[in-house]
């Protein structure tokens, strides 16, 4: 379902009703990485009819701002979203709100080959 993400888990929680989030890419800030900082951030997205995103907001920090900052700014950019539809089943404006989570991957172990007789 989420396409794209580059060195972080999105675990998206709650089922918004109506609009649904179809792809995301998403990369760890820089910084926030070097400083190894992890952390759940709460969002809330304003959709447009198509399903673009027009705004967005936080409603709950991660305690790291570098995070808080790279949820909007990544989401505005790259998230796309199947739009919510009224009784009629025509698109309309609307919000999705969710939680992102910022893991740092942890590396896979190599295993080292077996000995050749």
């Amino acid at each position: 379902m989420y396409r794209g993400l580059a060195g972080v888990i999105l675990s998206v929680v709650g089922t918004p009703a109506g609009a649904q989030l179809l792809s995301v890419q998403l990369s760890y800030p820089p910084t926030a990485l070097r400083a190894r900082q992890e952390g759940a951030v709460g969002f809330e997205v304003k959709l447009a009819k198509d399903g673009r995103v027009t705004g967005c907001r936080i409603t709950q920090t991660s305690g790291h701002a570098d995070l808080d900052q790279a949820t909007c700014t990544q989401l505005r950019a790259t998230a796309r979203f199947k739009p919510s539809v009224d009784a009629e089943g025509k698109s309309v404006t609307s919000t999705y709100a969710s939680r992102l989570r910022w893991r740092i991957p942890q590396p896979t172990p190599v295993s080292a080959p077996a000995p050749q007789h």
